[in-house]
């Protein structure tokens, strides 16, 4: 290393030969001129474009204020940093330093090189400032901005070592590509930390932008694969920068830790006390539950080796304070092979959850919602350590009876391998253990109760696979909630786990059956009952008829105004009548008058159920009726379609259950007509935007043919072809579902051509970008109905071309050829859709 002398020494003979050259050439350092076009602008130009970029950059961010005042001030202007003193020049470089990093999110825009040339000239932020600059702008490397700033730039001697390579980069005239970066870094590791910090410090001051943390990521991780061999004192070096990524509070910036230390984890097998550390890290304080158990997954997947028996209590302690972590590990189970990290993950909770209240919970939150592959893995480690305890005079833990009561079969089966093993101790003592354990599980309580009739347990037996026993057990099971079997009480929590699994699971109608027949309302959440209800109708796991009854009037039952949107949801698709479901409407409007939700004073269940609907009409003349009482309450309350009522509607247009979408497309144009009725212009093209979107989802699921038929051209929803079309709905499901989506399309273009009258030409407009009127917003919905229907898969014919132009012309009138034209011209169109436009205009010519 240079001496401090030889360093000053040299610093001032660069700045004199700098400064020599420059007059003697008649030329200036600038970031935005060459150097004798810069020598031609005097202090006051220089400094006024600096104010000027810091302007504008102030009108991006308010951060930028504070520099007005400082390295941009009028007091500051005149001020020559060489004759100031060590303190003054310290305080100089800190805000230098601020500012650099706080500009990097915009070095690349014509304010930063404003505000870089002002440096340049007046604080010679080139010669007195390099490493900062180059710290500031690294991850804009391979840039022309980046060249042009190492063009002028003067290293000191002490930092040759560390860029000299940069001055061949300078030289050549050639950009920093990333394998330059990368070959340099292997050479010389100082570089690789020199960014790391950078990046770091970055972050520190609150900069927070993508290609900040992908350039930290990228570079890392090349560094971390690139490197012939990994030792010891690689990971000492790396190891730091990645625990200070972990630090960050950033989601990128954590994110882009996470990379990095997957690469690190799939090149090496780190020491238990350095894994230890690292899983620490990373756990401590995520931005993203979701991303840090994606991570912790990853590594060890490929860290399995690293501990001996147990992952370290720390980390487990960790983990147990994110409340949201069991569900998304057993939702990361579900869809990925995490099976390198659960298995030690339970095994090692199984241990410590016998004296770690903390600990114990957490694994009963995980045994929730646990996928049932793991439970044999878990309980096999649960009698092991029961058996542990109990040779060691401890008491049982809580735990034993969660696990338990949740995997009764796999706690039997790891009970019967326990005392069929030869190696847990003494086999009298174990026995009896093994013994207690089992009675634990099979006595008269908690959801285990004995039945007589099929010789074990209430919680077996209505899990059995024979549906015969799941019939016994279901009325043992009403035996004990209805109090004639009084012998027996369960708590809330265990009945409802058993009910709800019977009616989520069960194909047995006479199961269902029974089961159905209990005061549902009263002994299950209502947030698990109607999900559970509601996959009876939809998973067509038994005929729906004999039960339908029963399932709508338990739905009903529910007397909870928080549910209203849950349960309207559940009746929505049901509200009309349609082919296969008749029975679950005519239940609907049954149970409907006499429930809570019917006896409210407002609201559309409530409307509905004192409408005095005839179930006996034909399902045109009945659908129509429904469709114009919910219509009626959807206009009335547009505004408020956030709310528990009116915001079902909403909901149900991007429901992925058809029949709930289709009566929520009738709903919608009855209530768009309405709107319309009213002159109420706004409300009338916004409902019918909704409308349409989801119209034409439906259309564009449908298999084949013309995107709609003869049939569905409607003048308006009040036509008798219209009640003629919601009675298909009792036909053919499938074909009638795409009729009622393309007739709702079709009628909601004719009613709001009534309404919104364009001006001539409008389509060659300037202005038909969008202004936010309605006419704008018409104009925009036209178009897109256009692109969606065109684009559909297969060829169109011409007489595809006549149709589309029959039901989108009850839209436009005499416009329909001045709209294709333009479509068939506008750069924003796909060569499909300008294909298909001209199909469309020559069926029309």
């Amino acid at each position: 290393m240079a001496s401090s002398l030889a360093s000053q020494l040299y610093k001032m003979r660069t700045l004199d030969r700098a400064m020599g050259n420059e007059r003697t050439h008649n030329v200036k350092a600038s970031f935005l001129f060459d150097g004798r076009q810069a020598a031609d602008l005097d202090t006051q130009t220089i400094f006024d474009i600096g104010r000027d970029g810091l302007y504008e950059l102030r009108q991006i961010n308010q951060r930028f204020d504070v520099y007005a005042e400082t390295l941009f001030s009028e007091s500051i202007k005149d001020m020559d940093r060489v004759l100031q003193t060590k303190e003054e020049n310290a305080k100089l470089d800190e805000s230098i330093r601020s500012f650099l990093f706080q500009l990097a999110p915009h070095f690349l825009t014509k304010p930063a090189g404003k505000t870089i040339e002002w440096l340049v000239r007046r604080f010679r932020i080139h010669e007195f400032n390099a490493r900062d600059v180059l710290a500031a702008i690294m991850p804009y490397h391979e840039t022309k901005a980046f060249l042009t700033m190492l063009t002028i730039i003067t290293f000191e001697t002490a930092d040759m070592d560390l860029f000299g390579f940069l001055v061949a980069q300078r030289k050549s005239r050639r950009l920093l590509d990333r394998q330059t970066l990368m070959a340099q870094c292997l050479r010389d590791r100082s570089l690789m930390a020199f960014v790391c910090q950078a990046v770091f410090r970055a972050c520190r001051q609150g900069l927070d932008y993508p290609g900040l943390h992908s350039f930290y990521a990228m570079v890392m991780s090349q560094y971390i694969g690139q490197l012939s061999t990994i030792d010891n004192s690689a990971i000492q070096f790396i190891v730091p920068f990645v625990l200070d990524g972990l630090k960050l509070s950033s989601k990128d910036a954590q994110a882009a830790a996470y990379m990095v230390l997957g690469s690190l984890a799939t090149r090496v097998t780190l020491t238990e006390e350095a894994l230890d550390k690292v899983l620490c890290a990373v756990a401590q304080r995520p931005a993203d539950v979701r991303t840090m158990a994606m991570c912790l997954v990853q590594v060890l997947q490929t860290q399995a080796d690293a501990f001996n028996s147990r992952l370290p209590v720390r980390f487990l302690g960790i983990l147990a304070s994110h409340s949201k972590l069991p569900r998304i590990l057993c939702q990361l189970a579900e869809s990925f092979n995490v099976e390198m990290f659960m298995r030690p993950l339970l095994s090692s909770l199984a241990h410590y959850a016998f004296t770690n209240a903390e600990l114990s919970q957490f694994l009963a939150a995980l045994v929730a919602v646990l996928p049932v592959s793991y439970a044999p893995t878990l309980c096999e480690r649960i009698v092991a350590e029961y058996v542990a305890h109990g040779l060691e005079n401890k008491g049982p833990a809580e735990i034993v009876d969660i696990v338990q009561l949740r995997y009764g079969q796999q706690m039997e089966d790891a009970i019967g391998v326990a005392a069929g093993s030869s190696e847990m101790g003494d086999r009298e003592a174990v026995h009896k253990l093994l013994y207690e354990l089992k009675a634990r599980g099979s006595g008269n309580k908690s959801g285990v109760v004995l039945i007589k009739e099929t010789a074990t347990t209430l919680y077996l037996s209505i899990n059995h696979a024979d549906a015969g026993i799941r019939l016994v057990a279901a009325k043992a099971l009403k035996a004990i909630v209805t109090g004639e079997r009084a012998d027996v009480e369960l708590v809330r929590e265990e009945t409802s786990s058993l009910i709800v699994d019977r009616l989520a699971q069960d194909d047995s109608e006479s199961v269902l059956e029974v089961i159905l027949s209990l005061p549902l309302a009263t002994l299950v959440n209502a947030q698990e009952l109607v999900p559970a209800l509601v996959s009876i109708i939809e998973d067509e796991r038994v005929p729906i008829g004999k039960l339908c009854s029963k399932v709508v009037r338990n739905l009903l039952a529910i007397d909870d105004s928080q549910m209203y949107g849950q349960v309207a949801s559940a009746l929505f698709p049901y509200l009309l009548k349609c082919s296969g479901t008749e029975a679950v409407t005519k239940a609907v409007y049954k149970h409907l008058p006499g429930s809570a939700f019917g006896k409210q004073k407002s609201g559309w269940l409530a409307s509905l159920a004192s409408a005095g609907l005839d179930n006996g009409l034909e399902a045109g003349k009945f659908n129509k009726s429904v469709a114009r009482v919910l219509a009626t309450e959807l206009a009335a309350k547009w505004d408020s379609l956030a709310d528990a009522q009116t915001g079902v509607w909403a909901a149900q247009l991007g429901s992925s259950n058809r029949l709930a979408r289709i009566t929520a497309i009738v709903v919608g144009a009855h209530a768009e007509t309405l709107l319309a009725k009213a002159k109420d212009i706004n409300r009338s093209v916004a409902a019918a935007s909704l409308v349409v979107g989801s119209a034409l989802g439906v259309l564009l699921e449908a298999d084949s043919g013309a995107v709609v038929s003869e049939d569905v051209l409607l003048a308006s929803v009040d036509g008798s072809a219209w009640t003629s079309l919601l009675a298909s709905l009792a036909g053919v499901q499938r074909d009638a579902l795409t009729k009622v989506a393309g007739g709702a399309l079709s009628a909601t273009l004719s009613v709001l051509s009534s309404v919104v009258q364009l001006k001539a030409n409008q389509w060659f407009a300037a202005s038909a970008a969008g202004d936010g009127s309605a006419e704008s917003q018409y104009r925009s919905l036209l178009r897109t109905t256009f692109g969606a229907i065109v684009s559909r898969a297969g060829k169109l014919s011409n007489s595809d071309g006549v149709l589309i132009g029959r039901v989108l012309g009850l839209g436009m009138g005499d416009e329909w050829a001045q709209f294709l034209a333009s479509t068939w011209i506008a750069e924003s169109s796909s060569a499909l859709v300008k294909s298909r436009s001209l199909i469309s205009f020559q069926a029309l010519l």
